[in-house]
C-alpha cells in the first residue's frame, strides 16, 4: 500500500527533456493489431508526443501534476525521454524538467546546485518509459495484456486528427505486474501482495485507425491506495500524439551538470 501512496513523489521524480517534431511516418499498410503497430513505430529515429493529467484525490480535495514532452524510440523500445512536470501540490508547486536515458537521469527545477542548473543521478535501474502511471505504453506484452480485458469496443472521437475506436475494461495489479517488465508499475524488486494483486484499474484506451493508442486512461483507488484512515483515488489522462516525429533528446551540457 505504501507503494501507491508515495507515487506522487513518483511521477515527480521521472526524469526526462527533449526537441523533435514532424509528421508521422509515411503511408503503411494498416497493421494488423495494436501490437504490431506500436512495434513499427520503436525504430530509431522515430518518436511520440505525450501529455499527461495525472489527478490524486484526498478527502475530497483534488490535486494535478500536468506532464509534457517527447519519448525518442530505437531498437524495440524508449531509449529517451525529455518532459516537464507541473504541479499545485503543496511544497512541490512548480516546474520541473526530466531528461531520462538508460541508467542516467537529469533534472532542472530552477536551483542551481554546485552552481550548476542540471542536476544528475547515474543508477542502472533508472530508464526511459511512455509511462501512464497504470501501463508503460511502449511495453508491447502489457498493451496486448491490457487490451485482452476489453469489455467495450466502439467508435469514440477524433484524437490526433483520427477518428478512434475506444477499448474499455478492467484489469488487476497482478495482471499487470505479471505482463509488465520489471516487474512494472510496482518495480523490478517488488511485486504486489495478495490484496494488491486482486485490486483493479478501470481503463480506456482509444486506438486510431492505424491501430495505434492516442489516449489512455486509467483510475485507481481502494484498497492499494489507502494510508490509515485517508483515502486517496488516483485518475490518469494520457494524450499521445505525432506518432512518427523526428526526436533527437539530448543531454545538457556536461559543464552545467552537477553530480549527485
Amino acid at each position: 500500500m505504501r507503494r501507491w501512496i508515495a507515487v506522487l513523489a513518483v511521477v515527480l521524480a521521472v526524469p526526462v527533456t527533449a526537441a523533435g517534431s514532424g509528421a508521422s511516418a509515411g503511408a503503411e499498410p494498416v497493421p494488423v493489431s495494436p501490437v504490431e503497430a506500436l512495434e513499427r513505430q520503436l525504430v530509431e529515429g522515430r518518436g511520440v508526443k505525450m501529455t499527461k493529467v495525472f489527478t490524486a484525490t484526498k478527502d475530497r480535495e483534488k490535486a494535478d501534476i500536468r506532464v509534457a514532452g517527447v519519448a525518442e524510440f530505437g531498437d524495440g523500445k524508449v531509449t529517451a525521454t525529455d518532459m516537464t512536470h507541473r504541479s499545485d501540490f503543496t511544497g512541490i508547486a512548480g516546474s520541473v524538467r526530466h531528461l531520462t536515458f538508460p541508467g542516467r537521469g537529469y533534472v532542472q527545477d530552477g536551483a542551481s546546485f554546485q552552481g550548476k542548473s542540471w542536476r544528475l543521478q547515474e543508477n542502472k535501474e533508472i530508464r526511459p518509459r511512455l509511462d501512464a502511471d497504470w501501463i508503460e505504453l511502449s511495453d508491447r506484452a502489457m498493451l496486448k495484456a491490457v487490451l485482452a480485458t476489453a469489455r467495450v469496443k466502439r467508435p469514440a472521437g477524433v484524437y490526433d486528427g483520427t477518428r478512434t475506436t475506444l477499448y474499455q475494461g478492467t484489469i488487476t495489479l497482478g495482471e499487470l505486474y505479471r505482463a509488465g517488465s520489471a516487474g512494472f508499475p510496482f518495480g523490478r524488486d517488488e511485486k504486489p501482495s495478495k490484496t494488491e494483486a486482486k485490486a483493479a484499474v478501470s481503463w480506456k484506451l482509444w486506438l486510431g485507425g492505424d491501430q495505434l493508442v492516442r489516449r489512455a486512461w486509467g483510475t485507481w483507488g481502494e484498497p492499494f491506495s489507502r494510508s490509515g484512515d485517508i483515502r486517496i483515488s488516483y485518475v490518469v489522462d494520457v494524450r499521445l500524439s505525432g506518432w512518427g516525429a523526428k526526436v533527437d533528446v539530448v543531454p545538457p551540457p556536461a559543464d552545467d551538470v552537477a553530480h549527485l
